[in-house]
């Protein structure tokens, strides 16, 4: 990065920047350049070199803020603040010598580059007069600069309200006239360094002009600066920037110096309208500052991958927003002045301030707001059921029938796209806390604890780490190397990882914390064991829990088998039996193993099934066939065991249940259908390895573990559980939400001296999300 040491502003227009680059500095000669890049996706800008101090190491550039990233430097960049490039010096040098009489023109963005020549020329023994040309009195810089490097000095304003009235081009032909110079420089606009050409060209006075053209790279790679020099092509950043003036081809030059014309208005009004909404959400604190006939009545569209392409291949198939589709889905935030779409999320993600950085594009600010509540945007922005929970709470969809804003989409745009929010652990001492799963609810708790300066160490019962992320979720919805990259956070920040560690076989809880030295245990082990229906015909060996399918494939490779270790034994006909969001994975997984037909078997219609409006979706356009109201009664095999069928019996929907889903009723009409696999995705019980080896822990009748909803404790001082372990199986979010409380209550469980259980927590506590 380069530090700005000074920025001061000449006019509304023009303003210096004196940077911190000693080679550069060391090295610049006058006539030369510099190319400016202030950020990632910032273009590089070529500005010629006002002056340097070899000294101090530090350079000069005095800049003209017409272009969207001359005015951001204008606006948006200090002293003491630093940028990322500054190359240089670039070009070649002004040719300096002692020829006489310099006459050395400056106009508009070229006036401060004439100072360094004209420092040189007077230095080398000549005679030097300058001509400046200014639009008006209050835009004049430098004069005293100027003036003691110039024998005769002549300040021009467009408007006549200082020095000479009229264009630096009256006043050259009145120095010919006068005092004709052996040699002009003149540098500036196009169509003053042309006009001054002219003006010299018919006295045959030698004149140099520099050629500040558009350039890419500067370093003579991309040809962009190529100009016309006496018929031939030559490069500006590597044979100029300074030309003889009579033989440069101006008006091809000034054409090809307005091809980006419609690019600059576009990039010129699109930073107009982020200092707006900069001034009205930031700097005003204005809430809900659009009105609702200005919004887009539906969401931005996600871009997906083929159907038919995806349903081959394990790639993700939602492809995600780019920086257009999340600027246009974000404008749809209204910022209203109560959001109610915070109260759904179920870890307290700012959902309408994350909006606004993101809005004024800060993805920085976006980031770190979001990960005041949550480090894993990527996982959750993918997985999350958020129109059943923050996106079901906004405003739009609920006041007025539009489509929600697409919160879950920007939430993986920001986490995809922003650098990553800066999250130091504290000092320790607080605490020693063990972690049993390093599923999200795991995750999430390891995050706040290690925050707050807790020794944090989490076990984990298999050889990969992310719990029901890595082998519940198929890649082509959430890639690996997002999981491990989110994970490597946590190991950066200080987290303690233990793999193949069974708590309750290699360690029991009273083990962790009695011989470990745990001051607290947060279980996170999630459910697991997989529900069966108790039909004839389910132990045969081609009928699986979605829990063994989907762990032969995601966890242990089972797609590449024979070239990995591990068979999957997917069939060519496979029957899923469920229609939650498990079941459209072991759905759309079997399709791309290469079953030529698979059938979801639901026993209530498609409007009560649990699964993802998108992901029900998605299995239909790959291909997957639903037979909604049917419930399976057998699994029909041949005389060797094996799947050849299933019988399945057409159901109607009766009275809504304690949950308010309709009843399904059996009717007599039963169907057989052809099938050589079988996979049951009807949900988990508790798994019993912790809870067995756990004497006195309070269970329900279920055998999950009870924990109190608000603190997560349970009955045993010092233990606390969360996630489907507790609740049965539920959704990512849900469990880093639990892992969140559990956080806060084991913080005030170490703060008070571990007296009192439960704890109590403070309402207003350091590791709960920030105020809204």
């Amino acid at each position: 990065m380069v530090r700005i040491v000074r920025h001061q502003r000449f006019s509304d227009v023009t303003f210096l920047w004196e940077v911190e680059a000693p080679a550069v500095a060391r090295a610049a000669q006058p006539g030369q350049f510099v190319m400016v890049r202030l950020h990632d996706g910032s273009e590089r800008v070529p500005l010629t070199v006002a002056d340097y101090d070899r000294d101090a190491g530090t350079v000069t550039v005095v800049v003209q803020a017409l272009g969207k990233t001359t005015r951001e430097m204008r606006d948006h960049y200090r002293a003491g603040d630093s940028f990322a490039d500054f190359v240089g010096p670039l070009g070649l040098a002004q040719h300096v010598e002692r020829v006489g009489h310099v006459a050395l023109i400056g106009g508009g963005l070229g006036v401060a580059p004439v100072y360094p020549q004209l420092r040189a020329f007077k230095a080398a023994g000549n005679r030097t007069t300058g001509i400046m040309g200014f639009r008006s009195k209050d835009l004049v810089f430098w004069e005293d600069r100027f003036a003691a490097e110039c024998d005769r000095l002549e300040i021009c304003t467009d408007d006549g309200s200082y020095g000479r009235p009229g264009l630096v081009t009256a006043a050259l032909e009145e120095l010919i006239a006068t005092d004709p110079p052996d040699l002009v420089v003149a540098i500036g606009p196009l169509v003053m360094m042309r006009a001054c050409a002219e003006t010299t060209r018919k006295h045959g006075i030698k004149t140099m002009v520099s050629l500040n053209t558009i350039m890419v790279d500067g370093t003579g790679m991309c040809g962009s600066c190529r100009v016309t020099v006496g018929g031939e092509v030559r490069f500006a950043c590597v044979e100029g920037p300074d030309f003889d003036g009579h033989q440069v081809d101006f008006t091809e030059l000034i054409t090809r110096q307005g091809r980006f014309r419609r690019e600059e208005s576009e990039a010129n009004a699109a930073f107009d309208h982020v200092c707006q909404l900069d001034q009205k959400l930031f700097v005003e604190g204005k809430r809900t500052y659009k009105k609702m006939a200005e919004i887009a009545p539906r969401a931005t569209p996600m871009p997906e991958r083929d159907p038919a392409e995806r349903a081959a291949n394990f790639l993700e198939v939602n492809l995600g927003y780019g920086i257009a589709e999340a600027l246009a889905e974000a404008e749809r935030c209204l910022q209203c002045v109560k959001p109610t779409c915070i109260a759904g999320c179920p870890v307290g993600i700012d959902i309408p301030r994350f909006i606004r950085h993101l809005l004024v594009r800060d993805l920085a600010g976006a980031r770190a707001a979001i990960a005041e509540s949550s480090i894993f945007p990527s996982i959750c922005g993918r997985v999350c059921p958020q129109e059943h929970q923050c996106e079901a709470q906004c405003i739009l969809v609920r006041g007025k029938k539009l489509d929600a804003v697409a919160i879950g989409r920007l939430e993986r745009f920001v986490g995809d796209f922003a650098p990553p929010a800066p999250l130091p652990a504290q000092a320790g001492g607080r605490g020693r806390v063990a972690i049993v799963g390093s599923g999200p609810g795991g995750l999430a708790a390891a995050a706040d604890l290690i925050r707050a300066g807790c020794e944090v160490t989490v076990y984990e019962a298999l050889h990969v780490l992310g719990g029901v992320l890595q082998y519940g979720i198929p890649s082509f919805r959430l890639p690996r190397p997002i999981i491990e990259r989110e994970i490597q956070r946590l190991r950066d920040m200080g987290v303690r990882f233990e793999t193949d560690v069974v708590i309750g076989k290699t360690y029991t809880v009273p083990q962790l914390l009695e011989e470990q030295g745990a001051d607290a245990v947060f279980i996170a082990a999630g459910a697991g064991a997989p529900s069966f229906m108790g039909i004839p015909g389910e132990a045969a060996g081609q009928v699986y829990s979605a829990n063994e399918f989907l762990t032969r494939v995601n966890l242990m490779g089972g797609n590449a088998f024979p070239y990995a270790d591990t068979p999957v034994g997917a069939g060519a006909s496979v029957v899923v039996i469920g229609a939650g969001n498990t079941a459209m994975d072991c759905l759309r997984v079997a399709r791309r193993l290469g079953a030529g037909r698979v059938r979801c078997v639901y026993r209530r219609s498609e409007a009560e099934a649990p699964a993802r409006i998108e992901e029900l979706r998605h299995a239909k356009e790959e291909g997957i066939e639903f037979l909604f109201l049917h419930n399976p009664v057998e699994i029909l095999l041949d005389e060797h065991g094996n799947v050849r069928g299933m019988r399945v019996q057409t159901m109607v929907l009766g009275e809504p249940d304690d949950k308010g889903r309709s009843t399904p009723l059996p009717t007599d009409e039963i169907t057989e259908l052809a099938c050589d696999t079988v996979i049951y995705a009807l949900g988990t019980n508790a798994n019993p390895i912790v809870p067995k080896s756990t004497p006195g822990l309070a269970l329900s009748r279920r055998g999950h573990i009870l924990a109190d909803e608000s603190t997560q404790a349970t009955n045993l001082p010092g233990l606390f559980a969360g996630g489907d372990i507790v609740t049965g199986g539920a959704t990512v979010i849900l469990a880093m939400g639990a892992g969140r409380r559990a956080a806060r209550a084991i913080l005030a469980w170490l703060d008070g001296g571990k007296r009192d259980w439960p704890p109590a927590v403070p309402v207003a506590d350091a590791a709960a999300p920030a105020p809204h």
